[in-house]
This record gives structure tokens, sequence and C-alpha cells, in this order.
């Protein structure tokens, strides 16, 4: 029970309580009134009193109760009550809305290796593999092969460790014959490459695939050839190269229509550049982070992110950049489902936090997306799991579960 009160003094009466004040008396002083009037004479003036107390969950059921206690110089009271009040209206609450802390794993720091590809459709003479450059399309296959390479080579921050090349052959002819052309042009290429562009001869490997029949396979499924039915059932079935060339000519008008539209596209150079990356200052990372992000390391970006306010645009920007460039990374997903919680779109967070489950780091933001979804039951042992590997979030966001499953209860006790 709280009471608080009201002090009307008549003249005399002022005069002892101004008294009792100047001196100090100790009694009075811990039992001063919330509110003091002086008055002359009787007075019918409205007294307008007002009083905020922090709440306590004994309010919810209190009543109001005024009771006026008449006193006289001379000692004598009289106590007037009324009771019966209706109950204290309280103004609505809302429920405690948990503010937890989220958990980013820092990557680890990575040797930047980086590869481009590309291919080219060189065309040789009849039963040769020397490259002529100016031999029908060969300019501008070779053009692309350059380019590729220069762009690499004048790039300071880089360093071209590997070159792989791979030579396909069309299925037409003997497969001997095929083979050993796909491999000569494979190494025509890699001896082209060397002496025209410095690269040396070591770091260049090569390999080729006698008859690309996985690649006409590809062609033909996306065609609409005739007799499609039967010719994917030669290309599937067990037998000899030679003996499904046999069989497709047999066809006619199949095995022409592959001849002149999809054999060229089989007949082609595959090349893979390899080359290492140098480590960014934090002020290069800004740079390159909107020009040419794929140069830069999963921990440089996740670091810049770092280096902006939570929640900015930069903050946001940067880590949706991770998760782009490494989208099966379990440190990538992690921070992003991380990233999903902070903006309250919990169902996606829930998604990607499911593709890591099982993983100790990663229970963590799984119990703070139970705590923001309402299941407190479901929270805690995850947020426990993650106190005792030592997460320094967790604690915090325990103390946020405990508070609000407090509120809950009081929550429940109010809408009663």
């Amino acid at each position: 029970m709280t009471a608080a009160g009201i002090l009307v003094n008549g003249s005399i009466r002022d005069k002892l309580y101004r008294r009792q004040l100047a001196f100090r008396n100790s009694t009075l002083l811990e039992n001063l009134p919330d509110m003091k009037i002086a008055v002359t004479c009787y007075t019918d003036t409205l007294i307008r009193y007002n009083l905020r107390m922090p709440y306590q969950p004994w309010m919810d059921e209190a009543s109001l109760e005024i009771h006026q206690v008449l006193g006289s110089p001379a000692g004598k009271e009289q106590l007037y009550s009324i009771s019966g009040l209706a109950q204290v209206r309280l103004q609505p609450r809302e429920p405690y809305l948990p503010q937890p802390l989220l958990h980013f794993i820092l990557p680890e720091a990575e040797q930047k290796q980086r590869r481009m590809q590309g291919q080219a459709f060189l065309d040789f003479q009849a039963g040769r593999s020397v490259i002529v450059p100016t031999f029908r399309r060969n300019p501008e296959e070779l053009a692309k092969i350059e380019t590729a390479i220069r762009q690499v080579q004048n790039d300071e921050d880089v360093e071209i460790v590997g070159l792989f090349i791979e030579g396909y052959a069309s299925p037409e002819g003997s497969y001997t014959l095929n083979e050993r052309l796909a491999h000569e042009r494979s190494l025509a290429l890699s001896e082209h490459i060397s002496r025209n562009y410095s690269i040396p001869a070591d770091i260049i490997r090569t390999s080729s695939v006698a008859e690309d029949w996985e690649g006409l396979r590809i062609l033909v499924e996306e065609s609409d050839l005739v007799r499609k039915a039967e010719v994917l059932a030669v290309i599937d079935g067990s037998d000899e190269p030679d003996r499904k060339e046999q069989r497709l000519r047999v066809m006619g008008w199949p095995w022409t229509a592959m001849l002149h539209s999809m054999f060229p596209q089989l007949r082609r150079v595959e090349y893979q550049i390899d080359f290492t990356v140098k480590d960014y200052t934090l002020e290069e990372v800004a740079e390159l982070v909107g020009r040419n992000p794929e140069m830069l390391s999963q921990r440089e970006l996740f670091l810049l992110a770092q280096s902006y306010e939570p929640g900015s645009s930069q903050w946001e920007q940067t880590l949706e950049t991770i998760i782009r460039l490494y989208p099966d990374d379990l440190t990538a997903i992690h921070n992003y489902a991380a990233l999903l919680i902070y903006r309250q779109e919990l169902a996606a967070a829930k998604r990607y936090l499911d593709r890591i489950a099982g993983h100790t780091e990663t229970v963590h933001n799984l119990g703070v997306y139970w705590l923001l979804s309402g299941d407190l039951d479901q929270a805690e042992p995850y947020l426990r799991t993650a106190q005792e590997a030592g997460i320094p979030e967790a604690g915090h966001n325990l103390e946020e579960l405990e508070r609000k499953r407090e509120n809950n209860k009081l929550m429940e006790r109010y809408r009663k």
C-alpha cells in the first residue's frame, strides 16, 4: 500500500509547521507531505493535485481511497474516509521488445588465388596442328586470348602462377586421329602463348579431349533436331566412339545438320589463367569494392563492413557483396543471416541459418532468431550453448531473454 498526502494549514498551524522545519525536526522531515497549502480562513478553493510514481506489479489491482484528517492547534483530529472508488486506471503498456546483440564471424585470412576462364574456336588447316594467325577466324579468336592475358599481366596487383589449356575435337573422323589432333593443337596453343606473351613454359599445363561427345549431347538436347531422341540414344549408348559415328552417319539428315551447325562449336580450346592477388589496405578495399570486388578477400570485405556504422547503407551493401561473392561459404552465410535478423527479415534469416545448422558458432544467431520470434523456450538452449562456447554476445542475450520472460508474465496479468 502506498500513501501520499496534501497538508492544508491554517495561519497558526502554518507558523508552527514552519518553525518545526526551521529547527529541522527529524520526525517531521521524514514524513513531509507531497503538497503543502497555507490558508488564512475557510476556503472553497479547488486544489489540483498530481502524483506520479513508477509502476510496480501490485498496481494492476490497485484501488483509490481518500482519507481526510482534520486537526486543531489543540491536537484534536477527526478522520473522514472515502473508499470504493473505481480501480486505478493505468496507461496501456506495450510488450517489451528484446534488444539482442548479433554475433558476426571474422573470416579467416586467405591467400587470394583467382582464375580467369575463356574459350577460343581456332581454325586449323586439314590434318594439321600448326596455328596460322591469319587463317579464317583465327585473328579474332587469338585476340580474345591476348586480351585476357594482357588484362592480367597489366595489373600490378596480381601475378600469374598458372595457365591451363584444354583442346577439344569434334566426333567426325577416326578416334585415334582426333585424339592426336586435340593433343597437338593444345600444345600448339601453349607454345604460341609462351612465345608471344612471356609466360614461362613450366607453369603451363595442357590437356585434351579427343571427341567431345558430352558437348555434342548438350547441343542436341537444346536443339529441335529431327529424330533427336534416336540421336541422343546413340550418344548415350555404350558403343565405341567410331561405332557411334557410323550409326549417326547412316541417319542422313541429322548427321548432316550436326556436321554443319554443331561440330564447329566442339572444335575449340578452353583456357584458364590462375593468378594471385596482393593484400589491400582498408582504403584500397573501399576504392575497389565498387569497381572490382572479385579481387578482394572475404576478410578484407568484412573488415570494411566493420568500419562502417552498423545499420548504415555502406555496412549493409558490403555484407550483401560478401554473400554474392561467397554464396556457399559458411562464414558468409552466417554473417548474412545476422544482417537479415538485424533487418527483422526473420523468415529469410531462418532459411540461411538452416543451411549451416549444427556448427558451434552459428547456434547463437539461431537463438536470437527464436528470441525475436517469441519462442523463448526454443531460444534458451541455443543461447546457453553459445555462452558455453565463449561467444560474448550470448550473456547479454540470455539477460534479454529473462527480461522478456518476466515481461510476458506481467503482460498476461495486465490482459486479465
